[in-house]
Protein backbone atom coordinates (compact mmCIF):
# COMPACT_ATOMS: atom_id res chain seq x y z
CA UNK A 1 0.00 0.00 0.00
CA UNK A 2 2.90 2.38 0.58
CA UNK A 3 3.88 2.11 -3.08
CA UNK A 4 0.33 2.91 -4.19
CA UNK A 5 0.22 5.89 -1.82
CA UNK A 6 3.53 7.18 -3.20
CA UNK A 7 2.36 6.81 -6.80
CA UNK A 8 -0.89 8.57 -5.92
CA UNK A 9 1.04 11.42 -4.24
CA UNK A 10 3.26 11.83 -7.31
CA UNK A 11 0.22 11.84 -9.63
CA UNK A 12 -1.52 14.44 -7.47
CA UNK A 13 1.56 16.66 -7.40
CA UNK A 14 1.75 16.41 -11.19
CA UNK A 15 -1.96 17.23 -11.60
CA UNK A 16 -1.77 20.17 -9.19
CA UNK A 17 1.42 21.52 -10.77
CA UNK A 18 -0.16 21.46 -14.24
CA UNK A 19 -3.39 23.03 -13.01
CA UNK A 20 -1.62 25.75 -11.02
CA UNK A 21 0.94 26.72 -13.65
CA UNK A 22 -1.43 26.57 -16.61
CA UNK A 23 -4.21 28.16 -14.56
CA UNK A 24 -1.95 31.20 -14.11
CA UNK A 25 -0.28 31.17 -17.51
CA UNK A 26 -3.33 30.75 -19.73
CA UNK A 27 -5.31 33.79 -18.53
CA UNK A 28 -2.11 35.85 -18.67
CA UNK A 29 -1.55 34.82 -22.28
CA UNK A 30 -5.13 35.63 -23.19
CA UNK A 31 -4.83 39.03 -21.50
CA UNK A 32 -1.59 39.78 -23.36
CA UNK A 33 -3.20 38.69 -26.63
CA UNK A 34 -6.18 40.97 -26.05
CA UNK A 35 -3.86 43.84 -25.10
CA UNK A 36 -1.82 43.45 -28.28
CA UNK A 37 -4.86 43.01 -30.51
CA UNK A 38 -7.11 45.81 -29.22
CA UNK A 39 -4.75 48.31 -27.61
CA UNK A 40 -1.63 48.03 -29.75
CA UNK A 41 -3.59 47.08 -32.89
CA UNK A 42 -1.22 44.25 -33.71
CA UNK A 43 -1.40 40.50 -33.34
CA UNK A 44 0.70 37.99 -31.49
CA UNK A 45 1.51 35.51 -34.19
CA UNK A 46 -0.50 32.28 -33.61
CA UNK A 47 -0.68 32.60 -29.84
CA UNK A 48 -3.90 30.58 -30.06
CA UNK A 49 -1.93 27.43 -30.89
CA UNK A 50 -0.10 27.67 -27.58
CA UNK A 51 -3.30 28.58 -25.72
CA UNK A 52 -5.11 25.53 -27.09
CA UNK A 53 -2.18 23.31 -26.12
CA UNK A 54 -2.27 24.66 -22.56
CA UNK A 55 -6.06 24.52 -22.37
CA UNK A 56 -6.09 20.81 -23.26
CA UNK A 57 -3.59 20.04 -20.50
CA UNK A 58 -5.57 22.20 -18.06
CA UNK A 59 -8.88 20.56 -18.94
CA UNK A 60 -7.73 16.96 -18.69
CA UNK A 61 -5.69 17.42 -15.52
CA UNK A 62 -8.68 19.22 -14.00
CA UNK A 63 -10.94 16.35 -15.00
CA UNK A 64 -8.54 13.83 -13.49
CA UNK A 65 -8.31 15.86 -10.29
CA UNK A 66 -12.11 16.08 -10.09
CA UNK A 67 -12.21 12.29 -10.48
CA UNK A 68 -9.69 11.93 -7.66
CA UNK A 69 -11.76 14.15 -5.38
CA UNK A 70 -15.03 12.52 -6.51
CA UNK A 71 -16.35 15.99 -7.24
CA UNK A 72 -17.67 15.47 -10.76
CA UNK A 73 -21.23 16.51 -11.46
CA UNK A 74 -23.54 13.58 -10.74
CA UNK A 75 -27.26 12.97 -10.60
CA UNK A 76 -27.52 10.70 -7.58
CA UNK A 77 -31.12 11.50 -6.69
CA UNK A 78 -31.95 7.79 -6.70
CA UNK A 79 -29.50 7.24 -3.84
CA UNK A 80 -31.68 9.49 -1.70
CA UNK A 81 -35.02 8.11 -2.87
CA UNK A 82 -34.23 4.40 -2.58
CA UNK A 83 -34.73 3.01 0.93
CA UNK A 84 -33.18 -0.43 0.49
CA UNK A 85 -29.46 -0.53 1.34
CA UNK A 86 -29.01 -3.43 -1.08
CA UNK A 87 -30.62 -1.51 -3.93
CA UNK A 88 -28.53 1.60 -3.13
CA UNK A 89 -25.37 -0.51 -3.14
CA UNK A 90 -26.34 -2.15 -6.46
CA UNK A 91 -27.02 1.28 -7.95
CA UNK A 92 -23.68 2.66 -6.72
CA UNK A 93 -21.79 -0.37 -8.05
CA UNK A 94 -23.60 -0.13 -11.41
CA UNK A 95 -22.87 3.57 -11.76
CA UNK A 96 -19.19 3.26 -10.85
CA UNK A 97 -18.77 0.15 -13.01
CA UNK A 98 -20.25 2.03 -15.98
CA UNK A 99 -17.95 4.99 -15.30
CA UNK A 100 -14.94 2.68 -15.14
CA UNK A 101 -15.94 0.89 -18.36
CA UNK A 102 -16.41 4.16 -20.26
CA UNK A 103 -13.08 5.54 -19.01
CA UNK A 104 -11.31 2.30 -19.91
CA UNK A 105 -12.75 2.30 -23.44
CA UNK A 106 -11.79 5.95 -24.01
CA UNK A 107 -8.30 5.25 -22.68
CA UNK A 108 -7.99 2.30 -25.05
CA UNK A 109 -9.10 4.45 -28.00
CA UNK A 110 -6.63 7.12 -26.96
CA UNK A 111 -3.80 4.61 -27.46
CA UNK A 112 -4.71 4.58 -31.18
CA UNK A 113 -4.61 8.35 -31.22
CA UNK A 114 -1.16 8.35 -29.58
CA UNK A 115 0.11 5.68 -31.96
CA UNK A 116 -1.04 7.72 -34.95
CA UNK A 117 0.54 10.90 -33.56
CA UNK A 118 3.80 9.06 -32.93
CA UNK A 119 3.90 7.47 -36.38
CA UNK A 120 2.73 10.41 -38.50
CA UNK A 121 4.06 13.26 -36.29
CA UNK A 122 1.33 15.80 -37.11
CA UNK A 123 2.16 19.34 -36.02
CA UNK A 124 0.34 22.61 -35.54
CA UNK A 125 0.20 24.88 -38.56
CA UNK A 126 2.34 27.80 -37.42
CA UNK A 127 4.53 26.89 -34.44
CA UNK A 128 4.90 23.25 -35.55
CA UNK A 129 4.15 21.96 -32.05
CA UNK A 130 3.91 18.16 -32.22
CA UNK A 131 0.30 17.14 -31.64
CA UNK A 132 1.48 14.15 -29.65
CA UNK A 133 2.00 16.61 -26.79
CA UNK A 134 -1.72 17.40 -26.83
CA UNK A 135 -2.67 13.76 -27.28
CA UNK A 136 -0.44 12.89 -24.31
CA UNK A 137 -2.52 15.24 -22.15
CA UNK A 138 -5.70 13.44 -23.17
CA UNK A 139 -4.08 10.06 -22.53
CA UNK A 140 -2.64 11.06 -19.14
CA UNK A 141 -5.98 12.48 -18.04
CA UNK A 142 -7.90 9.42 -19.18
CA UNK A 143 -5.46 7.01 -17.53
CA UNK A 144 -5.79 8.89 -14.24
CA UNK A 145 -9.59 9.02 -14.54
CA UNK A 146 -9.68 5.28 -15.25
CA UNK A 147 -7.55 4.52 -12.19
CA UNK A 148 -9.74 6.74 -10.01
CA UNK A 149 -12.89 5.14 -11.44
CA UNK A 150 -11.50 1.71 -10.55
CA UNK A 151 -10.78 2.99 -7.03
CA UNK A 152 -14.37 4.26 -6.78
CA UNK A 153 -15.70 0.91 -7.98
CA UNK A 154 -13.72 -0.94 -5.32
CA UNK A 155 -14.98 1.51 -2.67
CA UNK A 156 -18.58 1.06 -3.85
CA UNK A 157 -18.21 -2.71 -3.55
CA UNK A 158 -16.82 -2.41 -0.01
CA UNK A 159 -19.09 0.41 1.21
CA UNK A 160 -21.70 -0.27 3.89
CA UNK A 161 -25.01 1.32 2.87
CA UNK A 162 -26.87 0.35 6.05
CA UNK A 163 -25.48 3.15 8.24
CA UNK A 164 -27.95 6.01 8.83
CA UNK A 165 -29.77 5.23 5.61
CA UNK A 166 -26.93 6.76 3.59
CA UNK A 167 -23.57 5.68 2.24
CA UNK A 168 -21.22 4.52 4.96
Amino acid sequence: MKTISKIEAIALKFERAIMMSVGLLLPAMITVGVFFRYILKTDLYAIEEIEVFLAIWFYFMGAAYASYRESQITADILQVMIKSATARKALAISATALTFAICAVFTYWCIDMLTYAWAKTPRTAVWKIPLIAQHAAVFAGLVLMTVYALRDLVHACRRDFTKTGQEG
